[in-house]
């Protein structure tokens, strides 16, 4: 009895397991962590009791499994919040400690201060009354004084600086310590404890793994272009930015990276009934509206509710077809500070063509445009892009992401060789008919383009004409315009492109001139 009683009370006395993170997966909203810890089993039946969870994990997400000795079994398992209060932290005591101790010390090099300027103030008194009164002092009474007051200012002002530095020593190592203490405790949070029940008919080495997944875990692709124009070779440079608030450091563990989204994975988006009805009066179709918009809106908050130049390793791409993901070569670790911490995945490199592009209208500016194929293997996802220009920065774009034989296309900052000028030509008003009278209206704007360059560059002129709402208003390009390349360019109503190559020195003028044609009676057009 005696024996199965100490046997209890030691079984009850086990530390808490510290189970060292070994992976994390982190996705656009949540990270998965899996933790793993070694221990000693024997023949029997006992608890491992895991401390130190974050109290944000999603306790439906937790995963188990243990490898051990023949006949290990995991059991039941539970949850218990630790409070910060609770938590022991023997190296936050120490440092209380020592700041106690510190600021002792620091008063009592304050008092020596006050001392010393009380000394100070005693010889500038007997300082400036020497030689006063009816005791006038002799000539070797001058100098006796004199000697007594320097010797003694010279000891009590040195001993006062050393004081003074030594004050400042103190208030240094103080704040030093008080950071210390403040970092301390940001992690005497509320925790979790986690309870897991075993049995095993065998003794041995027993490794446990637990899984779960948490909020306050984001990442997103960042990237770099840089764009080398004597080689017309553009560099992408990809980088993972990883920020985390869970209420848990990652540190030296495993770091994947996926594009995977867990909250929206599970809900297929569903069809509600298209109903087609008579007109019906104002009043009643506004509280019907009402009414749906207002039950919508429940419905949108009930399935909202939980839920450089030096050699570089590239990130491995694991996953399956349909779950990419981004293994970031060695360890990581990342802070729960929710700090961005930034790393580097991959290379790539691409031929690309360079042109000039410019939209006179709204600017009379040349821009680089360099534009190439991507023949990567895998797809590069959307994110914020940098742009370099033969290693000066020059913008950030934002890039849509790019699959595997796509495009990708970018200006890269103002071309200051190439001027462009646009000014407007003429501007007029007629009338014409004899019986129906309409309107017309006529704009001509030149365009002139020097390439400053010693090579000749292709140029894209990009402008617009008006497009027409209303089918009284008709709007054409008049034959003095130069014919435009394009037209509509990107599925844009009225945009005109014209492609040219421009040599080294030449002049490129184009006129661009269009007519707007509308009945007299009509009461005005907007726009124009």
């Amino acid at each position: 009895m005696l024996r199965t009683l100490i046997a209890l009370i030691a079984l009850l006395c086990l530390p808490p397991v510290m189970a060292t993170i070994e992976s994390v997966t982190v996705f656009p909203d949540r990270a998965t962590v899996s933790r793993v810890t070694d221990t000693e089993v024997k023949a029997g039946s006992g608890e491992w009791v895991v401390s130190d969870l974050p109290t944000g994990l999603s306790r439906d997400s937790l995963r188990l499994s243990a490898q051990g000795p023949e006949g290990l079994r995991l059991g039941a398992f539970q949850f218990r919040t630790v409070r910060g209060s609770e938590q022991v932290s023997p190296r936050a005591r120490e440092i209380e400690l020592r700041i106690e101790a510190l600021v002792g010390e620091r008063d009592r090099v304050d008092d020596a201060l006050r001392a010393r300027q009380l000394q100070i103030t005693l010889l500038e008194s007997l300082a400036g009354g020497a030689g006063q009164g009816d005791a006038k002092l002799s000539i070797e009474g001058w100098d006796r004084a004199l000697q007594t007051i320097g010797s003694g200012a010279e000891d009590v002002l040195g001993a006062r600086r050393e004081l003074s530095e030594e004050r400042v020593k103190l208030d240094r190592e103080i704040e030093r310590l008080q950071r210390e203490l403040a970092d301390l405790g940001q992690s005497q949070r509320d925790s979790l404890e986690l309870v897991v029940a075993w049995e095993s008919s065998s003794a041995g080495a027993a490794r446990l793994h637990v899984e779960y997944s948490a909020g306050g875990a984001s990442w997103r692709p960042v990237y770099e272009w840089r764009l080398d124009t004597e080689t017309s070779v553009l560099t992408l440079v990809q980088f993972a930015e990883v920020r985390q608030r869970t209420g848990e450091d990652w540190s030296n563990a495993e770091l994947e990276l996926s594009l995977a989204r867990p909250s929206a994975g599970g809900q297929l988006p569903e069809l509600t009934p298209w109903w087609i009805d008579v007109a019906r009066p104002p009043a009643a179709e506004a509280l019907d509206r009402a009414r749906v918009t207002g039950a919508r809106r429940e419905q949108a908050q009930f399935a909202a509710a939980p839920v450089a130049e030096a050699e570089w390793d590239s990130a491995q791409i694991g996953g399956t077809e349909f779950t990419r993901a981004w293994r970031v070569p060695g360890k990581a670790s990342v802070a729960a500070d929710n700090q961005p911490h930034r790393f580097r995945l991959d290379e790539h490199s691409l031929d690309v063509s360079l042109s000039a592009r410019m939209v006179p209208r709204r600017q009379a500016t040349a821009w680089l445009y360099a534009e190439g194929e991507y023949e990567a293997e895998d797809a590069l996802p959307p994110g914020t892009a940098t742009l370099y220009q033969d290693r000066t920065l020059v913008g950030q774009i934002r890039f849509a992401g790019v699959a595997p034989g796509g495009t990708i296309a970018s200006s890269f900052g103002v071309d200051e060789r190439i001027s462009v000028d646009y000014r407007l030509l003429a501007d007029e008003r007629a009338t014409t008919g004899m019986l129906r009278k309409s309107t017309r209206l006529t704009r001509r704007y030149g365009i002139e383009i020097t390439n400053g360059h010693s090579r000749a560059i292709a140029v894209t002129v990009l402008d617009q004409m008006p497009v027409s709402r209303d089918e009284r208003i008709e709007v054409s390009l008049t034959d003095a315009t130069t014919p435009p390349d394009q037209r509509d360019v990107d599925d844009k109503p009225g945009v005109l492109a014209w492609n040219r190559s421009v040599g080294p020195g030449a002049t490129l003028n184009l006129t661009i001139s269009y007519r707007l044609s509308f009945p007299e009676d009509l009461e005005g057009v907007q726009g124009w």
